[in-house]
Formats: structure tokens, C-alpha cells, sequence
């Protein structure tokens, strides 16, 4: 079975359909997760600012980040089943599209990005938590994500007009 099949496949399942042809289901699917990229990528770029020494340079990493992590994740597992809801209801225009390929490309990205920070910056955060001015690497990874998710959104918002 190869990925158009898939798309096929899926096009047809009851809940693909009923939200395709629901009056509600689609709206208020598409709302919430407009929500949840709200949510997510609010927190996101409040954190990527911090750790490029823009915002809150008084406060640490670690309490900015603290502070808006819940946020983040929240948004984030709403945005994402949300997502794949949308996704699930429409996969054949889904698989034809370039702006939904390239969203898929730059969410891949971001956790790419996310994983790099993690396991190298994230960890040493204890000797710069403090400092206003956080190194080079932590000022990168922030640009980056903000470049990324800021693609993300453009791209989701293009393919959705695109349809």
C-alpha cells in the first residue's frame, strides 16, 4: 500500500467523513486549532526570546521557561490532535499539497531544532540560566524556532486558502 493508497483509505473511514461533511465539526476543529497554535507558539516565542537575551533579561531561563512550559505543552497536544483531525478529514488534498508538504517539513525541522537545544544548550543552562546575555548557541537555537514556527504557521495558513 503506498501513501496515496493510505490517503484513500482514510478518506473513506466514517470519522473523515463526518467531519468533512459536518456543518460544525470542521469549524470547530479548525478553531481549536488555531487556538493551540496560538497558545503553543505564544509560549514558544516568549521562551525563544529569552534565550536570544530580547525579553525578561532580569529573569532566568530556567523561570521564563517554567513559567511558560505548560502553555507550550497544552497548546502544543491540543494543536496536534487537532492537526490530525483536519488532516484526517481532508488526506487527499493533504497528500497533494506542496504547502502541506513543506509545513510537515518544517514541523519535522523544529523538533530537529527542539532535540539539538535539548541535548546540547538545555543541559549546560545551569552556568547561563542567570546571565542576560546567554551564548551564542542558545541565541541560535531561539532564531531558529522562531524562523521555523513562524514557516509552520505560514505554510499551514497557506495550504488551508489553498484548498
Amino acid at each position: 500500500m503506498n501513501l496515496f493508497q493510505i490517503a484513500e483509505w482514510i478518506r473513506d473511514t466514517n470519522l473523515s467523513i463526518a467531519i468533512r461533511e459536518s456543518i460544525t465539526m470542521f469549524p470547530v476543529i479548525e478553531g481549536t486549532h488555531l487556538l493551540g497554535i496560538g497558545t503553543s507558539a505564544g509560549a514558544i516565542a516568549i521562551s525563544d526570546l529569552r534565550m536570544m537575551g530580547k525579553i525578561f533579561r532580569k529573569q532566568p531561563v530556567s523561570e521564563v521557561f517554567n513559567g511558560v512550559a505548560p502553555f507550550m505543552t497544552v497548546g502544543f497536544i491540543v494543536m496536534t490532535i487537532t492537526g490530525l483531525l483536519l488532516t484526517w478529514s481532508e488526506p487527499i488534498r493533504c497528500y497533494e499539497s506542496m504547502w502541506f508538504r513543506y509545513k510537515v517539513l518544517f514541523l519535522f525541522l523544529g523538533a530537529v531544532n527542539a532535540g539539538v537545544y535539548h541535548n546540547t544548550i538545555y543541559k549546560s543552562r545551569a552556568s547561563w540560566d542567570n546571565n542576560p546575555d546567554p551564548p551564542r548557541g542558545a541565541k541560535i537555537a531561539g532564531v531558529a524556532s522562531l524562523f521555523i514556527w513562524a514557516l509552520v504557521i505560514i505554510t499551514g495558513r497557506t495550504m488551508a486558502y489553498n484548498f
